[in-house]
């Protein structure tokens, strides 16, 4: 039994099965997930769990090489933007282009977050020994 860190099975088993450049998605309680990709809801209600703690459980869980946010979440929420660009350095392209994107994840995290435009796409890196 794991004594920190994600507890959720279905969630670390999504994790352990990414390879490199395979791509997965944080969102918030509304994001549009096309039918047929998989959606592992950890929502209780609007607002649990929050979007942020759950990206930070989930980055000390996995490498990652490269993450998406849409560019609309500067103007609307201060505190996914200082995720996304200050811990993630993610690339903010137009909400579109964003949720076209989310058809082609091997997963969709969905969180209980009822703030705007709190969504990230991330790409699995390899975590290379040394």
């Amino acid at each position: 039994m794991r004594t920190s860190g994600l507890i959720h099975a279905e969630l670390l088993s999504a994790l352990v099965a990414l390879r490199h450049t395979d791509t997965f998605a944080v969102s918030d309680s509304g994001l549009p997930v096309p039918a047929g990709v998989r959606v592992i809801d950890l929502g209780i209600s609007y607002g649990f769990p929050r979007f942020v703690p759950v990206v930070e459980l989930i980055l000390d869980e996995v490498t990652l090489e490269a993450a998406w946010g849409s560019a609309d979440v500067a103007a609307a929420n201060p505190e996914a933007t200082e995720l996304l660009t200050n811990r993630l350095d993610a690339e903010l392209i137009d909400h579109e282009e964003f949720k076209r994107r989310i058809g082609q994840c091997r997963f969709v995290v969905r969180t209980g977050e009822a703030t705007p435009y709190a969504n990230v796409l991330l790409r699995a890196g390899v975590p290379w020994l040394r």
